[in-house]
Parts: C-alpha cells; structure tokens; sequence
C-alpha cells in the first residue's frame, strides 16, 4: 500500500486524551483541554519519516520563508525578540516611528485547512510518491473518545492532531504563504509559529498608522 502511496486506514484513526491546559484547571470552560491524538505506532514512525523527507527537499532548496522562527531548526524565540530589536533600534536611529503590531491566530492547528496544505505542497513539485502519501494521510482520518457510556467516533476534515509528528512542519507549510505576500518595504514580518509580528515604520506617526492599517 505504501508503495502505491496509501496509508492502512486503522493509521489513521487517533484515541483522544484530553488534557487539562496548565492554569486551567478549576475551569469549567471546555476549551481547558487539549485534546492530544493518539495514534498506531507504526503510523507515528512513518508520520515521522514523512514530514522529516519534505522539510529537508524544503531546506535543502530554500522553499521556505526565513521569516517563520517556530518549529524551524536551530530558531528560537530569542531569535525573534533580537530581530524585533534590531529593526526598531535601526528605525528609532533614523528618526522614524514604529507600530507594531501582535497577532495570534486563535484554534490554528484545530482549524488547519488541508486544501491548502496540500496545494502549498503541491507548488513544492517533485516530492513524488510523498505527495500522494500526505494526499492519503488527510484522506478519511477519523478519532474516536472514550466516555463513560461509550465510545463517540467522528470522522475529521481539518486540522493538524495535536501531539502528532508531522503536524508542526504541515502548520509551516500552510502558514508559508502567508510570510511571502508582498509587503511594503517599510514592513517587516515575522512568525513563531502560529504568532504572528508585523512590524511597520514611518517618517512621522501617522505615516506609519496608515502603513499599519493598509498591512492588516
């Protein structure tokens, strides 16, 4: 099957642990959970291998924008702060005044669009038998939990599983696009992870307002 770029079915079924947030603990807010995916140990090692195979044609040919810090090798979230520092020490020494402006995308793994995994990996080309096999990945995944009278199954249609291995490399993928728009060459624009940093000077404050504005 996997030659064939097929994965078993029973691969793609994930037990659901739901773990309580830190700091959420006396809520009673259902969203204090992270509902961590569980699946087959055979399909984790090949989820694994899989993501590894298409982040290294991704590096090894700069597909990838320099602008995403998080789930990137050898980034961290320093790295971020001393960009961020660099940019607007270098604006304020120029005279120009700078916004910026934080944004976090709220669900993101849970709401990850597969189509847009999929074209993004698609316009990588020549990833062969590894495309078919993520095209099989998101084909008919299903997850299941177990409550006290019963087990509810459901099948899936978006989203990366949170705890799998490959999710962190196919947010990075889909979120790409997103860091190569066309910006103004007073913007800068930086992501960790799902977070991201829009950066925006101008000569006086309401030039970089309107920057700002035309931006988001």
């Amino acid at each position: 099957m996997l030659e064939d770029g097929l994965l078993p079915q029973t691969w793609k079924r994930a037990k659901i642990i739901p773990i309580v947030k830190p700091g959420k603990e006396t809520s009673d807010d259902i969203s204090k959970y992270r509902p961590i995916s569980l699946i087959n140990t055979a399909a984790k090692v090949l989820e694994k291998v899989l993501i590894n195979r298409i982040m290294h044609h991704i590096y090894s040919n700069n597909l990838m924008s320099k602008s995403q810090y998080g789930f990137t090798p050898q980034t961290s979230t320093v790295d971020v702060m001393m960009t961020l520092k660099e940019f607007v020490q270098e604006s304020i020494h120029d005279g120009q005044y700078v916004v910026v402006i934080s944004l976090d995308v709220k669900g993101a793994f849970d709401a990850t669009w597969w189509p847009g995994i999929l074209a993004s990996l698609r316009n990588l080309r020549r990833l062969g038998n590894l495309y078919k096999l993520c095209v099989s990945y998101f084909y008919e995944r299903t997850d299941f939990i177990t409550k006290n009278n019963g087990i509810e199954q459901r099948k899936i249609s978006k989203g990366c599983p949170q705890g799998s291995a490959s999710g962190p490399g196919f947010w990075n993928i889909q979120y790409d696009f997103l860091l190569n728009l066309e910006y103004t060459k007073n913007t800068k624009v930086m992501a960790y992870a799902d977070d991201l940093m829009i950066i925006v000077k101008g000569t006086a404050q309401e030039e970089a307002e309107n920057y700002a504005n035309t931006e988001t």
